[in-house]
């Protein structure tokens, strides 16, 4: 019964395109490609990461009122990064620049506990699973 649901699966396609999710099954039977949808409905969980957009200047510059599409808690994580590679570029303040390092990568790992968590504080972990 496992290789009938694998052999099934592998005749199924997904992709991303304009912040939509599309899946669709090859219903061709010989070596050539007939994509239609699915005929059946399925809840479908998708564990993702989301990558922020890119600030946009307006004018002469950012617009002040922008902010990170990250939790408030870990906006300081972003501030001790841009401290130490400012402190980076100068080799007399090197060790500030380690201070600040390790200041970040402190939030790192409290951000990674944070996103291994489901929001009432239990921990959840993702399943691998071959299709």
């Amino acid at each position: 019964m496992a290789d009938d649901a694998r052999t099934s699966a592998l005749k199924h396609a997904w992709w991303i395109e304009r912040d939509a999710i599309a899946i669709v099954k090859n219903s061709a039977t010989d070596s050539t490609t007939s994509l239609v949808s699915v005929s059946e409905v399925k809840t479908v969980n998708v564990h993702a990461v989301k990558l922020d957009a890119d600030f946009v200047a307006s004018g002469t510059g950012t617009d002040m009122t922008e902010s990170p599409n990250i939790p408030a808690e870990f906006h300081e994580a972003l501030a001790n990064y841009a401290i130490a590679k400012g402190y980076e570029l100068k080799p007399e303040l090197i060790r500030q620049a380690g201070y600040f390092r390790s200041l970040f990568n402190e939030d790192v790992r409290e951000g990674k506990k944070y996103a291994n968590k489901g929001r009432d504080g239990t921990a959840y972990y993702i399943q691998g699973t071959d299709y």
